[in-house]
């Protein structure tokens, strides 16, 4: 039964369809910690600051709760139904702090907490500069992925570079995690130079995986000392390279300079750092704080882009970065200033989930605080278990109840009876995260173990407590037939198939009409 046909609205599709989205975040960011090049993620962005780490999990205290009710606007595009013709009021992307709380307040109720915690949706996909006119991205290679590494790169944590696809990791010459800076920059799409936005530098060497790579920078890997990732710029004043403990005399030249990732720029939108740095933004320029007193000229004159230029002596015009202060704003007034909210969310990731949650399900119930409209969805979440889809297999595994298994549940491995799977039994795949048949381990390996739940219909793995799933079903009807049976989904009525998979190596079994081939019937190998 699909959400229309049990009465749910086109609103109700676009909360739920966002709740999903935030799930997958979540659960790719998680996977992404023990292996960012795991088969079932996307091809790209998943790359990750702390692989491996308690820090890097995502760890949500509750679930958002799913609320459907909303009515679809009676008015809308005669072709497109979809389409409301009620025009939107939307934030003012170039605006600063101030006007971003006051949107935000007036639309949705939000405090300044709510404010800040909701923008961390930036974690999340990225601005098309075809529709935007903003370009670039908010977290660099790790756009598929719902964390606060948004909060991180506001903040200024030191951060590694990545390469993009890749995800190695880039830092100074000595291999550490290099300092971060913004700047203000534009691209002057528009006649009036803007718009003005905000965009992330590492100091870091240069990246053999850049497709700017150039001869010069050849030099800055040649000859290297151990430990060396490119040879170590000079100290202020000196003529040899700096130590570990030295700073580079010139950040702006050399083999360590401030460089953007390339093809994964990261930026950030006035609304958004407005309310972490305290500055201006005056018909589209932003102001307001040292290093900025040249940017409005540049934003006016004939050149292709804009930057926060400063005149150094000696140089000519180099980028740096504004020097604001951070932004004491506070909604109430007695409450936390929004730059220590921004902190806390970059220290704690939890303490961050926590309050998206509750500001996103009040988004959600925007226009409904008054009617009690809106009622809870069922729970989706307690005793289910959703697998992601291996995105290059096209698998469907899908979501289901798991069913207990009995402690005194006897053990089994499960064969086919095909010729060509002799010797091969069914198991979970732990590199790849899914079913099919591999040769029988000695000794016996708990993956390639089963057994039946309570219920009869579900056979349950001992190493991963997973069900087996087939093609999304689940639960299967036993129909024995002397020393072999076969497995009927409950699902959809069809037959578990592994013709396939005795056809070729690593291929998935699937549901198919009975035919009572050898490919369709299976036994059990009792321990």
């Amino acid at each position: 039964v699909s959400l229309f046909e049990s009465g749910k609205s086109r609103a109700d599709l676009w909360s739920y369809a966002a709740i999903v989205s935030v799930e997958f975040g979540i659960d790719t960011a998680n996977r992404a910690c023990n292996d960012q090049f795991d088969p079932r993620l996307p091809k790209s962005n998943t790359c990750t600051q702390e692989p491996n780490t308690k820090n890097c999990k995502v760890e949500p205290s509750r679930p958002i709760q799913f609320q459907y009710g909303r009515a679809d606007c009676a008015k809308h595009d005669k072709k497109f139904s979809y389409k409301a013709t009620k025009a939107e009021q939307h934030p003012n992307p170039v605006a600063g702090g101030p006007d971003t709380i006051k949107y935000f307040k007036e639309e949705f109720g939000f405090n300044g907490r709510e404010t800040v915690a909701i923008f961390g949706a930036h974690t999340f996909g990225r601005p098309h500069e075809a529709i935007s006119l903003f370009p670039y991205t908010w977290t660099s290679a790790a756009t598929n992925m719902f964390n606060n590494q948004y909060y991180k790169n506001i903040v200024g944590y030191d951060m590694w570079a990545q390469e993009k696809d890749t995800c190695r990791l880039v830092g100074d010459a000595y291999g550490k995690k290099p300092k971060v800076r913004w700047v203000a920059a534009s691209k002057k799409i528009t006649k009036r130079g803007g718009p003005s936005f905000w965009i992330k530098e590492n100091h870091v060497c240069p990246s053999v995986g850049n497709q700017m790579w150039t001869e010069d920078k050849q030099r800055c890997i040649t000859g290297l000392a151990e430990g060396q990732h490119c040879i170590p710029d000079p100290p202020l004043g000196g003529n040899s390279s700096r130590k570990p403990d030295e700073a580079d005399g010139d950040p702006h030249e050399g083999c360590e300079q401030w460089r953007f990732i390339f093809g994964k720029d990261e930026i950030a939108l006035n609304c958004e750092m407005g309310l972490y740095l305290d500055f201006q933004v005056n018909d589209g320029v932003i102001e307001g704080c040292k290093n900025l007193e040249l940017f409005g000229e540049y934003m006016a004159n004939g050149k292709s882009k804009a930057w926060s230029y400063v005149d150094v002596p000696g140089k000519g015009h180099v980028v740096m970065a504004p020097e604001c202060e951070k932004q004491k704003l506070a909604e109430p007034a007695d409450s936390e200033p929004t730059y220590k909210i921004f902190e806390e969310y970059a220290a704690d990731q939890t303490a961050w989930l926590d309050d998206f949650t509750d500001a996103f399900e009040k988004m959600m119930r925007n226009g409904y605080q008054e009617t009690n409209h809106l009622q809870d969805g069922p729970d989706v979440h307690t005793n289910v278990d959703c697998d992601i889809q291996d995105i290059k297999r096209h698998s469907t595994n899908g979501c289901y109840i798991k069913d207990d298994v009995a402690a005194d549940s006897p053990k089994f491995l499960l064969a086919s009876k095909h010729k060509k799977l002799k010797g091969k039994v069914f198991e979970y795949n732990l590199d790849t995260g899914s079913y099919g048949f591999g040769k029988q381990a000695n000794p016996q390996a708990d993956n390639q173990i089963w057994q039946l739940s309570k219920s009869g219909q579900q056979f349950v793995n001992v190493a991963t407590g997973k069900s087996l799933s087939v093609q999304g079903s689940t639960n299967f009807e036993i129909e024995e037939k002397g020393d072999y049976f076969f497995l009927k989904s409950k699902f959809n009525g069809l037959y578990v198939d592994c013709k396939m998979a005795a056809k070729k190596q690593g291929s998935p079994c699937r549901t198919w009409n009975r035919n009572g081939g050898v490919s369709q019937r299976f036994y059990r190998i009792d321990l």
